[in-house]
């Protein structure tokens, strides 16, 4: 990646190197060796890894300090300097306040880099929801996720959801769509990239940020089979453009790579959105 970003050259780079790289942090798996796939999230997850890694060399890596009596976890990384937290790291501090006995409960922090969703559970609620977008879907299907008032500390049982607190935005927010099967019907995928939406608020997700924390759709990852594709959004030619390995093609507006998603059979994984991009 060093090379990479020294290189002023604009076509795309060719993955081998880094699998290389990612190879030689696991000699002894079959992790990121050759001719076997990896999940697209896992291989973010590690070079985030790594980047962290490299940014805190030597520090301190957790929120050691002031922690709750009552909340359970920690926040990972309390450096400043380290890019990755500071642009996708989220810090999320989660609770239950019962709607039955006013008990609040469940109280645990940690840190993440993805939302994740079953797409299964994402376009069954499109199909109930039609008229919601993306981010309140996200939220829909997250209040059906529910878990009892903890009776361990004088909680009545009742099922209640959890509420999720950020209080700072990520610069870049990423959602990973979980697919039962590696080739889907035409028909579930296309129901699913329906339920997609180029700008989603993500303060209707999470509660302590300011409302209209707006972030704009800007590369989607997708897989068919054994193989990934990237569609990116350019700002220079306002137009997405697919990243096959080493060809790039231009797919023109969003609608276009709807249409390629399902003509394909492509399934959305990974979801880019940027804060900055909707500025």
């Amino acid at each position: 990646m060093d090379v990479a970003s020294k290189d002023s050259r604009t076509e795309a780079v060719a993955p081998t190197s880094l699998r290389i790289a990612l190879s030689n942090l696991y000699p002894d798996s079959n992790f990121f060796q050759e001719a076997q796939m990896n999940d697209a999230s896992e291989v973010l997850a590690v070079i985030f890894d790594c980047l962290h890694r490299s940014f805190t060399c030597g520090s301190s890596v957790s929120d050691s300090e002031s922690v709750e009596s009552n909340c359970m976890g920690s926040w990972d990384c309390a450096n400043s300097t380290c890019i990755v937290h500071s642009v996708f790291g989220m810090d999320i501090f989660e609770r239950m306040n019962c709607y039955h006995c006013g008990l609040e409960s469940r109280h645990l922090k940690y840190t993440s880099f993805f939302h994740n969703i079953n797409a299964n559970a994402l376009r069954t609620m499109k199909v109930m929801c039609p008229e919601s977008s993306f981010d309140e879907l996200l939220n829909l299907v997250e209040m059906n996720d529910q878990l009892a008032c903890d009776p361990e500390v004088g909680g009545c049982g009742k099922l209640n959801h959890i509420h999720h607190f950020l209080s700072t935005p990520p610069h870049v927010f990423m959602t990973v769509l979980g697919w039962q099967n590696t080739c889907e019907s035409a028909d579930d995928i296309t129901a699913t990239v329906e339920a997609l939406s180029t700008e989603m608020d993500i303060s209707i997700l999470y509660r302590g940020l300011d409302p209209k924390s707006t972030h704009s759709l800007v590369s989607v990852v997708c897989y068919y089979g054994q193989h990934y594709h990237c569609f990116a959004y350019s700002h220079d030619h306002e137009q997405w453009i697919m990243y096959d390995d080493k060809t790039v093609k231009i797919i023109g507006g969003w609608a276009d790579v709807l249409k390629m998603c399902e003509r394909g059979h492509l399934q959305p994984q990974n979801i880019e959105f940027d804060s900055l991009a909707s500025n």
